[in-house]
């Protein structure tokens, strides 16, 4: 019996990893709990509809409503009969027991799977439902009963809250997948058409959030989109702050100083907390990064070859497009109101300062291709990635293939100029870390936004183990 859902079937593009994850979840006859995770407008619905629109599912939306009226809405989707015939009356709320009980029900041994896919499930933690409990029990018993039902719970800066889901040593396995910003290739058929360079700068501007890029027009220019998204009247994301903060933070003005800091580049803790200045002491700052690392605004990395009690860390913001924002858009809130009210003039400045957002950015469109699209130019991705840095040394992109070879690439929004060695910089560094020593591959990699000039290409040729990477090989063909 395949039942309804309230979600909407929009265009889906990626995520083929992710979908086979949750199908292999759910096609199993264990009773089995899967937690999804990440920011606002990432795709987490779309995805899951995707993943089970071969499966007996049902999706229930849960409200900003106190407890007994999340359950009374669970209740009457459980009720809903797949006939059209009138539902089940229902004066008052009952239990989660009884209400994941009469879910397990429709998981019948030695039958398909069910689903039960709670979504906006940071909802219950809000209103402060006790569902945890009673939810580990039914799927005790529909293990025991050998009943093939199948939880999913989507929600946003949920994932490893410490509660009782991750004290089941039965379920303390239970898999949490956090979902980030659509990587390039798979953003690229929502983007600006355009050469390889013109989709790497659209990329490093709009980002890979699915509900941005819904609103982005293939058919005009990045910067006519940026205008059109940004700055003229009744613009979709005119105001971030409040469709993506303001909902779930309480006091916004902290987490805006610490994401303004952070669309400028990635930085360390001291930087973060100058950015706070109304906060005396580092400790103070720590709930507000931890908050927005939760909500999946905010990254947080250590470098590769750091020593496992290491405390150095560098922050940096999630998507592009958020970064973007916070650098360009926001200062328009203290401007003069004439500004804002010449969208062709802001743009034209915006122009004239893009590449120091993009030289910022690209790194992380670097890092992204290696762990999600290097089979295509390596032959094979990677299965850690992340960066190196000490005071000596200085890798933005670094990792290990999943065909055992270490990587080490130096990234360049800029053209390198002709008498550099760009080479040179980065074999040093390489050989200052420990990190992929002793590997009898050992990859260098040059990451260029350009077409490489011919003299870059021939000096790379030379180098022993040496790559290059232009913007045909990150962004692909012309779309």
């Amino acid at each position: 019996m395949q039942m309804k859902t309230a979600t909407k079937s929009r265009a889906f593009h990626g995520r083929s990893r992710e979908i086979g994850q949750i199908r292999s979840a759910c096609d199993t006859p264990e009773a089995s709990l899967l937690r999804i995770d990440g920011m606002r407008g990432v795709g987490k619905s779309a995805l899951v509809l995707k993943a089970l629109q071969d499966f007996d599912h049902l999706i229930v939306p849960v409200p900003a409503l106190p407890d007994p009226s999340q359950r009374m809405v669970l209740r009457r989707a459980l009720s809903e009969p797949a006939t059209g015939d009138a539902a089940e009356v229902v004066d008052e709320a009952p239990s989660w027991e009884e209400l994941f009980t009469r879910a397990a029900a429709h998981a019948r041994p030695g039958r398909p799977p069910f689903v039960l896919v709670l979504d906006d499930s940071h909802r219950l933690s809000e209103s402060r439902a006790r569902f945890e409990r009673p939810l580990l029990a039914c799927l005790h018993r529909a293990r025991e009963e050998h009943r093939p039902f199948h939880m999913i719970l989507v929600g946003q800066g949920t994932a490893g809250d410490g509660s009782v889901l991750e004290d089941d040593e039965s379920f303390a396995d239970a898999e949490t997948m956090t979902l980030a910003p659509l990587p390039l290739r798979a953003a690229k058929p929502m983007l600006p058409r355009g050469a390889p360079r013109d989709v790497l700068r659209a990329y490093g501007v709009l980002g890979g959030v699915p509900r941005v890029l819904q609103a982005v027009d293939r058919d005009v220019t990045l910067e006519t989109n940026i205008r059109k998204m940004t700055l003229e009247p009744e613009a979709p994301f005119s105001d971030i702050p409040a469709q993506w903060l303001e909902r779930d933070l309480q006091t916004p003005s902290r987490y805006n100083a610490v994401l303004a800091r952070l669309a400028l580049g990635e930085c360390d803790w001291g930087a973060l907390h100058e950015a706070v200045p109304d906060l005396t002491s580092s400790g103070q700052l720590a709930p507000y990064v931890r908050r927005l690392e939760e909500l999946g605004l905010i990254e947080v990395r250590r470098s590769l070859d750091a020593a496992p009690a290491s405390r150095a860390r560098r922050y940096q913001i999630s998507d592009p497009f958020l970064g973007f924002w916070y650098r360009f858009i926001r200062p328009l809130a203290y401007a003069p109101p004439s500004a804002r009210d010449r969208p062709e003039v802001v743009v034209r400045s915006i122009r004239r300062r893009l590449d120091e957002h993009l030289e910022a950015v690209f790194p992380l469109i670097c890092r992204q291709h290696m762990g999600h699209d290097a089979m295509e130019t390596l032959g094979a991705n990677a299965r850690e990635l992340g960066s190196l840095w000490t005071n000596e040394h200085e890798i933005p992109a670094a990792g290990i293939l999943t065909s055992g070879a270490a990587f080490y690439g130096a990234c360049f929004w800029r053209a390198p100029q002709r008498g550099e060695d760009p080479l040179g910089p980065l074999d040093k560094a390489a050989r200052e870390t420990r990190y992929g020593f002793g590997r009898e591959h050992r990859l260098r990699i040059l990451f260029t936004s350009t077409p490489p000039p011919r003299w870059l290409e021939r000096a790379v040729m030379r180098g022993e183990q040496a790559i290059l990477l232009g913007p045909d090989q990150l962004a692909g063909t012309t779309s």
